[in-house]
């Protein structure tokens, strides 16, 4: 899970090459930021700011280090998302270099048998789709949300072998690629399978504690190969347009 190489900065090339998260106090920890070509879960139970968490790091790393990016949303439209975003001080205008596509996007860009739409193969369908923006557009990062909504719209026969081989597709993209994952309420996974975890390169756990005071939110490492990290639980904090991490 840890390694012993430790690049105090980002890297523009080679093999310790990191993608910045631009959360204020984490890429420190995270010693620059994420491992270039990464799949990493972004998890949590509901109300955890995980689509937010995912959208903000490809939105900063597109605006101050030109990264091109994509936010695929199997969940909310295109238009939900951009003006959700822009209510917390991320607007879209000028941002060229990140495209938002959602589920109507996709179902326009498979090619299928229009009688017979149970026979979509979601899963190896969504990889081509991501590899043609990828060809036609350019991409560094990827957000996907959320892979619960992406189990919904699929059959698994053998979910293990199924998940594995959807992984690696993933990873022949070769791109740093953020997954939503939302953890079930009655089991400690990080997944709807339980072996999301393994699969995934890295893990960040966000979630929340209530308090007399109200309800608190906290990030934690759990899991970030060829890094030295912390495994504590930090707060997150969000305000005038930036997430931050706070050290106690």
């Amino acid at each position: 899970m840890n390694g012993d190489e430790s690049p105090e900065q980002p890297q523009e090339t080679g093999t310790d090459a990191r993608i910045p998260t631009h959360i204020m106090g984490l890429d420190s920890i995270l010693e620059g930021g994420v491992p270039k070509d990464y799949i990493v879960l972004i998890c949590g139970h509901a109300g955890t700011m995980k689509s937010t968490v995912g959208y903000s790091i490809i939105y900063n790393g597109c605006k101050k280090d030109g990264l091109r990016s994509i936010y695929l949303t199997l969940e909310q439209s295109k238009q939900s998302i951009l003006d959700h975003v822009e209510k917390l001080g991320m607007p879209s205008q000028g941002l060229d270099d990140l495209v938002v596509v959602d589920l109507a996007r996709v179902r326009k860009d498979i090619t299928v048998d229009k009688t017979k739409p149970q026979n979509v193969d979601w899963l190896k369908s969504i990889v081509g789709v991501l590899k043609n923006y990828k060809e036609k557009f350019g991409c560094e990062c990827l957000v996907m949300d959320s892979l619960a909504a992406l189990y919904a719209l699929t059959t698994f026969k053998n979910p293990r072998g199924e998940l594995f081989h959807f992984f690696e597709q993933i990873r022949d993209l070769g791109v740093t690629t953020f997954l939503i994952s939302e953890m079930p309420t009655d089991r400690e996974v990080y997944g709807l399978y339980g072996i999301e975890d393994f699969l995934s390169d890295g893990i960040i756990h966000l979630k929340v504690e209530q308090t007399s005071g109200g309800a608190n939110l906290y990030l934690g490492v759990v899991k970030m190969r060829k890094t030295h990290h912390t495994r504590e639980f930090m707060p997150l904090i969000y305000e005038n347009g930036r997430f931050e991490v706070v050290r106690q």
